[in-house]
């Protein structure tokens, strides 16, 4: 199975809650891994920052087709 590339604007579930997340951005950490700022659908006064291999782990995170 080929990895999906995170990119901004992606919206995820995550598994264990109904919470929908949307990357905002991606960085690099000094130690190469990227990270995705993500802010939680519906407030996005909610922020948290995340590996995007996390994100790619559908045992937490589900890839929303097509957004919300």
């Amino acid at each position: 199975m080929a990895r999906r590339e995170v990119q901004a604007g992606q919206t995820y579930k995550q598994v264990d809650t109904s919470s929908l997340w949307e990357v905002r951005a991606l960085s690099k950490d000094g130690e190469g891994i990227v990270h995705a700022r993500m802010s939680r659908v519906g407030d996005a006064t909610v922020l948290k920052t995340i590996s995007t291999s996390a994100l790619r782990d559908q045992r937490l995170y589900r890839l929303v087709v097509g957004g919300q």
